[in-house]
């Protein structure tokens, strides 16, 4: 039952590098079109591109990183009922519970008028 548990995390794995290459694919071309990362300023982060880039590249990194920060607490879930020794209810919760762990909204931008000015899903002014 092990392997069977820690299956739906695999798959939020894999989907995770799938974003990290759309969001690369995409965002690099749109910087090279700007100048280049010659031009930016040490120690910048990703958010230092809002309002720089179209939305409709921006939404592919906002996924990306909600995808390294909101499913911790499901892949601490899975390693543990894996330890443990997951039933067959676990199993299936696990795989319910994906599209919630993995959910961001990867169907369409986000908007940027946020008056926190992170464009984010997190807060009530994004979500």
């Amino acid at each position: 039952m092990q392997a069977q548990i820690l299956t739906p995390a695999a798959v939020l794995v894999l989907w995770s590098i799938v974003m990290l290459f759309w969001m690369a694919g995409t965002r690099l071309p749109a910087l090279k079109q700007k100048g280049g990362l010659g031009k930016a300023k040490p120690g910048g982060r990703g958010q230092d591109l809002e309002g720089v880039l179209p939305d409709e590249i921006n939404w592919k990194a906002h996924n990306y990183t909600h995808l390294m920060e909101q499913p911790t607490l499901f892949y601490a879930t899975v390693m543990i009922l894996a330890i443990m020794g997951a039933a067959s209810l676990d199993v299936v919760l696990a795989w319910v519970t994906l599209p919630y762990a993995s959910s961001t909204r990867s169907g369409r931008p986000r908007s940027t008028a946020c008056p926190c000015a992170s464009a984010c899903s997190c807060c009530q002014h994004c979500a």
